[in-house]
């Protein structure tokens, strides 16, 4: 059996949830499995560490402009300029040759990465696998996800399976998109690996509560969770929040000016390492999103022994089970600042308590299971 990937992803993310997870899942695949990746160019970070593929970076002198300049309409743009002239940028080029690919029939299942429906025509009757990581678009609609909650409907249609990575995601697609149960299959994310690297000296002094994200907007709850929080900052002087990710926006700054938190509420760029670090020496992670496909910022606390603190939303308590200190935040209430109370009252027992019970359900969670339940779908269609 030989199982063909496309470049949409890799394309689409220099560093990124839906490219790593395809990236660990074929990692880990077992001895036997062809593979092949349509790609001719990539700057993708985690496939070129991988090892999976060599290949050289991209070469997009035309595109410079709009790939390092961040502007309205950006998206729109590149992707127009892309299509109009699809052999002068990285994705054009890598698309095309994806397309031959396909053509050339050399394979026995195709799983693209992403939404994108321009391989219909070229299947030839090869069956094909959709990945559904949530359904964000769909229940937060913008202008920026339009596309894609337009084409998912008909390629959850057209595929032979839909892969979903958690029981809320596949809960999700029957109640939204009326797709049938039994084409749908839960495969999870498997447990982030730990780099031992990493410095035993804090590189955040003090105590502190940490926030991860690339996103801080809209259902990632960022804004009420700090409003939530403002009592227990008031109470506890030394403790502060962390939060990784992009720069505040000025939106971001005036609120937290408002609720009094300016030197409560830190923002640091990190790295992975680093990130690592900020897991392993804070007091708690805190994950106060309505909605998660997956949650994979949850395996990533348990796997630095950080306790996690989680909106009880969502995927959430599917994921965490009993290993997770749980509140309540929406738009109507929260009682995120009486629970962070009793948190912080923890005694030494029961936070080693809670720490077995994170250990214990992060030992659930393996990309080798996962790429195994993947293999033994593929073996089903074919």
């Amino acid at each position: 059996m030989k199982v063909l990937y496309d470049h949409q992803a890799f394309d689409m993310q220099h560093y990124g949830g839906v490219s790593n997870c395809f990236v660990q899942l074929i990692s880990n695949f077992p001895q036997g499995v062809a593979y092949d990746i349509s790609l001719l160019e990539c700057d993708n970070f985690h496939l070129r560490d991988s090892g999976l593929i060599d290949l050289p970076p991209k070469s997009f002198p035309p595109e410079k402009f709009l790939l390092n300049r961040h502007f309205l309409g950006q998206g729109i743009l590149y992707g127009w300029y892309s299509n109009i002239f699809p052999s002068k940028t990285s994705n054009g080029r890598n698309r095309l040759y994806s397309v031959e690919k396909l053509k050339q029939g050399d394979f026995d299942v195709f799983h693209p990465t992403f939404f994108d429906p321009y391989f219909l025509p070229y299947l030839n009757g090869k069956p094909f696998v959709l990945t559904v990581h949530d359904m964000i678009p769909e229940l937060f609609p913008s202008s920026s996800n339009d596309s894609q909650v337009k084409v998912k409907p008909l390629l959850c249609q057209k595929a032979a399976h839909i892969v979903a990575v958690s029981e809320r995601t596949k809960q999700d697609l029957i109640r939204i998109l009326h797709v049938p149960e039994e084409k749908i299959s839960v495969i999870y994310h498997g447990a982030p690996t730990y780099d031992d690297r990493t410095s035993l000296k804090p590189i955040f002094d003090g105590r502190y509560i940490l926030y991860v994200g690339q996103r801080r907007d809209s259902y990632k709850n960022f804004l009420p969770m700090l409003k939530s929080l403002v009592p227990v900052l008031q109470h506890h002087q030394a403790i502060k929040v962390v939060c990784t990710g992009p720069d505040f926006t000025k939106a971001e700054k005036q609120f937290i000016e408002k609720v009094g938190l300016c030197n409560k509420v830190i923002h640091l760029h990190v790295n992975d390492l680093e990130l690592q670090n900020l897991y392993a020496h804070a007091l708690c992670f805190i994950y106060p999103s309505a909605y998660e496909g997956f949650g994979i910022p949850i395996l990533e606390a348990y796997r630095a022994n950080c306790p996690v603190l989680l909106n009880e939303a969502s995927c959430f308590p599917e994921i965490a089970q009993e290993a997770a200190v749980y509140f309540h935040l929406d738009d109507q209430s929260s009682d995120l600042d009486q629970v962070m109370e009793d948190f912080l009252r923890m005694t030494d027992r029961e936070r080693d308590s809670l720490l077995e019970k994170q250990r214990e359900r992060l030992s659930c969670f393996s990309w080798q299971k996962s790429a195994q339940k993947l293999i033994d779908l593929y073996n089903s269609l074919v």
